[in-house]
This record gives C-alpha cells, sequence and structure tokens, in this order.
C-alpha cells in the first residue's frame, strides 16, 4: 500500500549494518536538533502571551479611565454612573485577551523563525517531503526515483499525498511534551501548508517556462531550494505581523465603538 512505502522504505534504510548516507547523518542530526529546540518552544510563547497580556490589560484600564475623564461615556440615565463602571471589566478583558492573542500568535512566529534561521527546519521538512514524494512515485527514495521525469499532475498528486503524510506524522516532535508539542505541530502544519503553495506554483511556473508535459522530482526540488530560508522567514514574519495587527485592531473598535454607541442612545 502507497501509505505504508515511506514507513518500510524508512525502516529499511535503518536496518542494521546499514551505513547512512552523510545526508542522511545530516538529517537526523537536524531532525535531533529540532526536537531539542522545540523543548522550550513552550516558554517562549507563553512568556509572550503573559507580557502582550498584561500590556492589554493596563492599554483597556487606562482607556477607561481616558473615555470616563474626558466625558465619552457619559449618559443622561440615573443608574448608569455606576454601570459606566462595568465597562472597566470589559475594556480589560478586551485587552488582555486580544493582545495576549496578538502575542500567542507573535510568540509561535518567533518560535517558528528560530527554527527556521538557526536549526534548519525548512530545509528538513523540504527534505522529508521528498524523501516520501520518491517513495510514493518509484516505491524507494534514491536519487534515481528523483530523476524520473513524471507527468505534471502524477507530480502535484505525489506532492499533496507526500505532504499530507509527513504533516500527520511525529517527526521531530518527540522530545516535546504537552504545549510544546502542540506548538511544534501547529508550526509543522502551517510550514507544510505554505510548503505545499510554493510547491505548486513552481510547477506551474516549470510549465510555463518550459512547456513541458513532465518533470522530476530533482528538478523541483533543485528550484524549490533556491532561496528557501529567506521565502519561508518572511512568510512567517508577514503572517505573525498580521495575527498581531488583526488583534490589536479588534482592541481598539472595542474601546473606539463603546463611546459612538453611547453617543447615539443619548
Amino acid at each position: 500500500m502507497a501509505s505504508e512505502a515511506p514507513a518500510r522504505t524508512l525502516e529499511a534504510r535503518a536496518q542494521p549494518g546499514a551505513r547512512p548516507t552523510s545526508e542522511q547523518r545530516g538529517s537526523l542530526d537536524r531532525a535531533l536538533s529540532l526536537g531539542k529546540a522545540g523543548v522550550a518552544a513552550a516558554a517562549t510563547v507563553t512568556a509572550r502571551v503573559v507580557g502582550f497580556g498584561a500590556l492589554g490589560l493596563l492599554l483597556g484600564v487606562v482607556a477607561f479611565f481616558v473615555e470616563l475623564g474626558t466625558g465619552l461615556l457619559a449618559h443622561p440615565w440615573g443608574p448608569w454612573r455606576y454601570l459606566v463602571y462595568s465597562l472597566l471589566f470589559v475594556y480589560a478583558g478586551v485587552g488582555a485577551f486580544g493582545f495576549g492573542t496578538a502575542g500567542l500568535w507573535r510568540g509561535i512566529g518567533r518560535v517558528a523563525m528560530n527554527l527556521v534561521e538557526k536549526h534548519k527546519l525548512a530545509q528538513h521538512v523540504l527534505e522529508r517531503v521528498f524523501s516520501r514524494a520518491a517513495v510514493l512515485s518509484a516505491g524507494a527514495d534514491t536519487p534515481e526515483a528523483l530523476r524520473r521525469p513524471l507527468p505534471i499532475e502524477a507530480i502535484r498528486e505525489t506532492l499533496r499525498q507526500a505532504i499530507a503524510g509527513y504533516d500527520t506524522s511525529d517527526d521531530f516532535e518527540g522530545g516535546a511534551r504537552g504545549f510544546s508539542r502542540t506548538i511544534l505541530r501547529r508550526i509543522k502544519g502551517w510550514l507544510c501548508r505554505k510548503l505545499e503553495e510554493r510547491l505548486i506554483a513552481l510547477v506551474g511556473e516549470e510549465t510555463r517556462d518550459t512547456s513541458i508535459a513532465e518533470l522530476s522530482l530533482a528538478r523541483l526540488r533543485e528550484r524549490a531550494e533556491q532561496d528557501l530560508q529567506e521565502w519561508m522567514l518572511d512568510v512567517l514574519d508577514g503572517a505573525r505581523n498580521r495575527q498581531a495587527r488583526i488583534w490589536a485592531t479588534f482592541f481598539v473598535l472595542v474601546v473606539a465603538l463603546t463611546p459612538i454607541f453611547l453617543v447615539q442612545l443619548r
């Protein structure tokens, strides 16, 4: 069965007496390095969540008293002079939640960027995906299998299956537990989706530029490795900043729209 082929091949490569190649040793060392780095992921993310959450809570409190002092929260209804203080908890809660969530995504992004930059995570994922793709297409992870031309549609389907299979594996997660493992799995899933988008786009570029009907995995891997780390770091940085802006905007909207709503009720 196709789904069992990668496991059988990796198992065969790890049989006693079989000498690993330098590439296999480097890949194994990288996996161990990633696993160790991932153990500290929970501490990094937790620190960002707590720090940003505390900042959001403080901003919520400040925003409430600024609006209260300037009369923006005033309303002629008698009991409102007491009920208005309920907005203090609303503002503080929204600030803590919004900025805390922004901190969560920035923390995850920081961990992912560290893994990509210092531990070559993008290269590791690419190697694993193409190893699985070679097994799916030719039954073996060999240079000959990678150089074998395949129809374009077969290349796309093979890549999708290889990435889906790798995404559900526990590669480089073995040393992590609990929250750290959850973070690593989320990062791996996100990288797999972005890598799939990049590979499918590269397949399209190859067919447009050269008008070919077949393409080898080796050629596609060569193209994908060009500026891979820089591209992945840019994508990660953009994604974490975008999430931070979304949740910060959520807080600003709540703080800004509440006085407007009260003005309409006067």
